[in-house]
């Protein structure tokens, strides 16, 4: 088992552990430190390593999210105070070639290529003679305007949302829409007000709606992964939901505790046992993938 593997393996635990452990709570809030991000190009980071990052920050109370490479931080004239790091992933596919480096090809003359991955290390600013760039605390706050300027244009130009005093909070694939019901049923817990829960949720059904194949035809693309066979695919797609939930919750400043929803309480044991399971870390960079272009896809599409 190389690097990559053994830290992929641990983090795998580290949800498993987290979820069986505290239940919804596993998310626990990051909100006032941001999201991961890059410290020079201040890019976020996203998918599994909006995770891997956001465990590594809570686990070694570091209080900024701010991370970066051991050549960024020579560039910027920096250096390490303690040997601490952490990792981050990079997936990809590349071309397979034979022992002379000759592009190998399928029996229809296609170009083979393979999946791959790589970890990188990265180090908190924290853990660095640099300085943490300063986080604007009323950038930390949500605004309902901001978000309801990005519901206006979803709902105006992709997936329609339907509001009403009915029970259930759903996507539906065959209509294709997304059903509320009205912010008023919605109440304040201890873990949020009643306005980020109506958000979270609705932001949850979003991401299932990114599923349809008339935009990421992730539901189809489900039924052929090996990993999932013997396994729930609509537990598989309610953590994807759950994933990409909680990009949103970070976007917009909600809390990301705050999609507790008692319908998927069932589901949390199926995850725990499947991230547990031999295909463990397979299933979580695969849902947090899924979770992460869920999410671009909303925000880099032209709504």
């Amino acid at each position: 088992m190389n690097v990559t593997e053994t830290e992929l393996n641990k983090l795998v635990e580290n949800v498993a552990t987290a979820m069986q452990k505290d239940s919804y709570k596993w998310k626990k809030s990051w909100i006032d430190a941001g999201s991961p991000i890059n410290y020079l190009t201040g890019d976020a980071y996203s998918g599994v390593n909006f995770l891997s990052l956001n465990f590594a920050m809570i686990d070694k109370g570091y209080k900024n999210n701010q991370w970066l490479t051991f050549k960024q931080l020579k560039t910027l004239g920096g250096d390490i105070k303690n040997n601490s790091w952490n990792y981050i992933y990079k997936f990809g596919r590349v071309n397979v070639v034979d022992e002379n480096k000759k592009p190998v090809v399928d029996s229809k003359g296609k170009q083979k290529s393979r999946n791959y991955f790589r970890c990188f290390v990265v180090y908190n600013i924290e853990n660095t003679t640099l300085e943490p760039k300063k986080i604007d605390k009323v950038s930390t706050q949500y605004s309902v305007d901001t978000i309801e300027a990005f519901i206006n244009r979803v709902n105006n130009n992709d997936v329609v949302i339907k509001t009403d005093s009915t029970n259930g909070c759903y996507y539906s694939p065959s209509g294709d829409y997304v059903h509320m019901v009205n912010k008023v049923n919605f109440i304040d817990t201890k873990s949020a007000n009643a306005t980020e829960h109506y958000y979270s949720v609705l932001f949850h059904e979003l991401v299932h709606a990114t599923g349809h194949n008339k935009r990421l035809n992730r539901f189809e693309d489900t039924k052929s992964m090996k990993f999932l066979e013997g396994k729930s695919h609509y537990a598989y797609e309610e953590l994807v939901a759950e994933l990409g939930s909680m990009l949103f919750a970070s976007k917009y400043n909600l809390s990301v505790e705050s999609t507790v929803r008692e319908d998927h309480i069932a589901y949390l044991q199926s995850w725990i046992k499947a991230l547990r399971s031999e295909d463990g870390t397979k299933l979580l960079t695969s849902a947090a993938a899924k979770a992460a272009a869920a999410f671009k896809y909303y925000h880099q599409s032209q709504l």
